[in-house]
């Protein structure tokens, strides 16, 4: 492929439905993961393991994003190489790496070994991520679409494989980072390089400075996602792991409010940033206010598909037992729509290097969900976790808007 045509940028459109298919694979994938470790075991020890390192995983994640790809995306005027990002991005990812391996040894007991193979296969995900980072700057995220559903069903096929074959929870995790690592290696790194320079190289300054510039929104991301898991926390204490267990089976169903937003939005940041950099502040408000009419429209639709297929659904995906809870649906999304939101505009203020006003918001939103989950849940029972999560993201959003609407005015000259 000659350097022009790989060069040549895709349209809005295209890059959202490359992304969009590409991520919905790979999730579709990683959730079947689940599936298949349970059917190709004997028992469920190998099922409770994989959750245990998929949970780690989860806290190894964030802090290896460290959010660089969103400040990434959005540095239009090249504050820092793609060279220094990619090079950021394997330090961050390093580090967390070491304490989340720490942290598996102190708290895991035997299962080490699968749970550190995990942390190695999702280190290679975590460095394609930045790569992705490279196409969406030079708008092409058919190559990240492309990239993803490679790795969904190479995954998939590689776990299941070797699961099969060795009867090894270890071997198949081990599997599939060697799946991983090719698509990094004969595809991403090729077609990255192919349109910036990508050969890891940063300075200590830069990193530090990179680093103190996206701690707030690391922070922020962290209470962010803890406001959940709070009022998780108060359902288990006021009535046990009975209801949260079926309200975790059901919220599986409701994320897909907060995934669709998610795929509305972040191939524009780039856009975003190009705005803001030309100052175009209605160029803003309008991709602004389209993102979040979007949102609203996802969550209707969904709410609608809810209410005529949402008991099928959960007996499908768990059997008969679980549709006594489907009243738990309908609320859940009114707290993922609230997420879909505050995410969006912490994004957005990202963009707008507004960091500080990012971790004020969701401070507000974390310190609300503790007598919000208390009074809610007693109210409503598990509805109640919904409810709060709601209010404190709704919360929140009233600040991260308020810093929006103060950055136009003051920054963007808005009357």
């Amino acid at each position: 492929m000659s350097s022009e045509v790989s060069t040549q940028p895709k349209s809005i459109k295209q890059n959202m439905a490359w992304y969009s298919i590409g991520s919905i694979t790979y999730l579709a994938c990683q959730w079947l993961l689940s599936v298949v470790v349970v059917r190709l075991s004997t028992g469920f020890d190998d099922a409770g393991v994989l959750a245990l390192a998929m949970a780690i995983g989860n806290i190894f994640t964030p802090l290896a994003y460290y959010n660089t790809r969103t400040y990434q995306v959005s540095d239009v005027e090249g504050e820092y190489s793609d060279a220094q990002y990619v090079a950021f991005r394997i330090v961050t990812t390093f580090l967390a790496f070491c304490a989340c391996v720490l942290y598996a040894v102190l708290t895991t007991g035997g299962s080490l070994l699968p749970i550190v193979a995990f942390l190695v296969y999702k280190s290679v995900v975590v460095i394609i991520d930045i790569l992705h980072g490279v196409d969406q700057r030079y708008s092409r995220l058919d190559y990240a679409g492309a990239s993803l559903i490679m790795q969904g069903f190479s995954s998939l096929g590689a776990f299941s494989v070797a699961l099969y074959l060795t009867a090894s929870l270890t071997a198949a995790v081990n599997a599939m980072t060697v799946t991983a690592a090719v698509i990094l290696i004969f595809f991403d790194a090729r077609r990255a390089s192919g349109l910036s320079d990508i050969r890891p190289r940063i300075d200590a300054l830069s990193a530090r400075r990179l680093a103190r510039c996206c701690l707030p929104a690391v922070a922020s991301g962290v209470l962010c996602s803890a406001v959940v898991t709070v009022a998780r926390q108060f359902l288990f204490a006021m009535e046990g792991e009975a209801a949260l267990g079926s309200y975790a089976s059901v919220s599986t169903l409701a994320a897909i409010v907060q995934m669709g937003a998610t795929y509305i939005y972040n191939p524009l940041l780039g856009v975003f940033a190009d705005l803001v950099h030309r100052k175009d502040r209605r160029g803003l408000l309008l991709l602004s206010g389209k993102v979040c009419v979007g949102i609203a429209l996802i969550a209707v639709l969904v709410s609608v598909l809810f209410a005529l297929f949402g008991e099928w659904g959960l007996r499908l995906l768990f059997g008969d037992g679980i549709t006594a809870y489907a009243y738990l649906l309908q609320p859940m999304l009114l707290c993922t729509a609230a997420t879909a939101y505050i995410w969006f505009f912490m994004d957005l203020l990202i963009v707008m290097r507004s960091m500080v006003d990012i971790l004020a918001g969701n401070i507000l939103a974390f310190a609300a969900v503790f007598p919000l989950s208390y009074y809610f849940i007693t109210w409503f029972g598990a509805n109640g976790v919904s409810f709060a999560g709601a209010l404190a993201y709704a919360l929140g959003c009233v600040v991260l808007v308020y810093c929006v609407v103060r950055f136009l005015r003051k920054e963007m000259d808005l009357q």
